[in-house]
């Protein structure tokens, strides 16, 4: 989350800035592959997490659950206090301006992501997988649906007059080459140690895999971690402490790589 921060946009967001136009997700996807095939090299090398094994069931419903209750707090909205101003306060906030502020309504997204997570759970998307395939066994099956997610938004960009090439003033969005390609390049390099982008390991923990489940909740810690202590980038450029933060996240996937391999016979 930290690399993906500092680009401003997981593999999905990539893919969706690349069909907006956005010439900085071309250097954010070249560094998620050059992440994903050092990742590669670790494979071939006998990099392993260990053999899965099975688990009381009710471990795979521990994730599910925290999310149906984040979906209740959302709906609800418990308010304990007011400021002296008479605002109602705590514990749950939402914000009034900016990108976090604008969103579908709940029952189209909700809608929508059932349709999205079943369609990627029967089809195996996955954006890592695809880069993956094709580097490793040079396989394209999982590629086709990433080419056809780039395609779609392409196009309905163009339908909805919202297309605009460049570099510069694009929304959400900086110009700095060198991190852009950086902090995809770590976040590659996570996402092929761990086995899965992002969205995949979201379906996975729908699925009950508990290593899932944590991975998943490693990006939300992550993301409040990296946008709490001014790692996340901005229009601007990278936070104050993103570059760092991506040399220290590169030194312990590489670390971590290295340490998780077993001898190939």
């Amino acid at each position: 989350m930290v690399g993906a921060l500092v680009f401003l946009g997981c593999p999905w967001r990539a893919l969706l800035r690349l069909a907006g136009g956005d010439g900085n997700a071309i250097l954010g996807l070249a560094g998620l592959t050059a992440g994903i095939w050092v990742g590669v090299l670790f494979l071939k090398s006998g990099y392993t997490l260990g053999r899965a094994t099975k688990v009381r069931s009710f471990s795979g419903w521990v994730f599910p659950i925290a999310m149906a209750s984040l979906l209740i707090l959302l709906l609800v909205a418990p308010q304990f206090g007011r400021t002296a101003e008479g605002t109602p306060t705590g514990p749950i906030f939402f914000s009034s301006k900016g990108p976090g502020s604008q969103h579908a309504p709940i029952l189209i997204s909700l809608l929508v992501g059932l349709g999205v997570g079943f369609l990627a759970q029967r089809t195996r998307l996955c954006t890592m997988g695809a880069i993956r395939d094709v580097i490793l066994i040079k396989n394209t099956h999982l590629l086709s649906g990433i080419l056809g997610i780039v395609g779609a938004a392409f196009i309905m960009n163009l339908f909805l007059g919202q297309f605009k090439a460049g570099f510069a003033g694009q929304p959400l969005s900086h110009a700095d080459y060198l991190w852009n390609f950086i902090g995809m390049g770590l976040s590659g390099l996570a996402f092929a140690l761990a086995g899965g982008c992002p969205g995949r390991q979201f379906f996975l923990s729908g699925e009950g895999d508990g290593d899932a489940a944590i991975f998943a909740t490693g990006m939300i810690v992550g993301a409040g971690f990296s946008h709490n202590f001014s790692m996340a980038s901005s229009a601007t450029g990278p936070g104050a402490y993103g570059p760092i933060a991506v040399i220290i996240g590169l030194i312990f996937c590489m670390v971590v790589g290295f340490s998780m391999r077993e001898k190939i016979a």
